[in-house]
């Protein structure tokens, strides 16, 4: 069962919808593909934020830069 789901934010806090990431069980899984489409995109810094499947809540905010 999926618990959260991960979406791919710039410094602004606008979403990147192409970056929408479904299943949370896995962070380590889910930044590296926030950092594939940050690559694609050409973003070297976004916030990966953490949001519950079941109350839609944020739970955590992740920052991500590209090395």
């Amino acid at each position: 069962m999926k618990r959260y789901y991960y979406e791919l934010l710039d410094e602004d806090y606008n979403s990147y919808e192409a970056a929408f990431i479904p299943d949370g069980r896995i962070k380590s899984r889910a930044i590296a593909q926030a950092k594939r489409v940050m690559k694609d995109l050409g973003i070297r810094r976004a916030l990966l934020e953490v949001n519950s499947m079941r109350t839609s809540n944020i739970l955590d905010i992740i920052p991500v830069e590209l090395d």
